[in-house]
């Protein structure tokens, strides 16, 4: 019986350009399927960003979306807090730097626009991600639940529940 020859190992360079979401990218924001529960929340964010009251950036490279955080720009506005979401790397290029790259890259955007606080939530059961914020000098505040409603294929709201941590980051100028 012959042995199966090693696998073949090899690195490569990944290029990407971080920019905010353009409309041709909403599709592809569904990363092949994953997200395409979410299609009118990704509609609605962008709607958001259109309008000035929010920025969806996006790492993207070879014309795909590996990365992406979204800023909430009003929930908070009148107290000087910007509130990140929908931060995600796909899942194959975790821990490749891009997420790091991407949230430096918000938090520039923000001290731009003269926001000096901005706040997350991370699940309570996701400690790598925990630890990955806690790593850029974010910080837990409090436990935190919330309710949201996210629309069904057939358009019908399911309610989703999220036990998390409340993270927040000063952005001095």
């Amino acid at each position: 019986m012959s042995t199966p020859p090693e696998p073949e190992r090899f690195s490569f360079v990944l290029e990407a350009v971080i920019r905010p979401a353009a409309a041709d990218d909403l599709p592809a924001l569904e990363w092949m399927g994953l997200h395409s529960p979410q299609r009118s929340v990704i509609r609605d964010a962008f709607a958001a960003q259109l309008r000035g009251d929010g920025l969806m950036l996006l790492a993207v490279s070879a014309g795909f979306p590996v990365a992406q955080v979204w800023l909430d720009l009003v929930r908070r506005r009148s107290e000087g807090i910007a509130v990140l979401w929908a931060v995600r790397t796909f899942p194959p290029l975790q821990g490749a730097g891009i997420g790091r790259r991407l949230m430096e890259a918000a938090e520039s955007e923000l001290r731009r626009r003269g926001i000096m606080r901005a706040e997350l939530v991370v699940e309570r059961a996701n400690g790598g991600a925990r630890r990955f914020y806690e790593r850029l000098g974010w910080r837990a505040v409090r436990p935190i639940e919330e309710r949201y409603w996210i629309p069904d294929e057939a358009g019908l709201a399911v309610e989703h529940q999220l036990e998390g941590w409340l993270m927040a980051k000063d952005l001095p100028p």
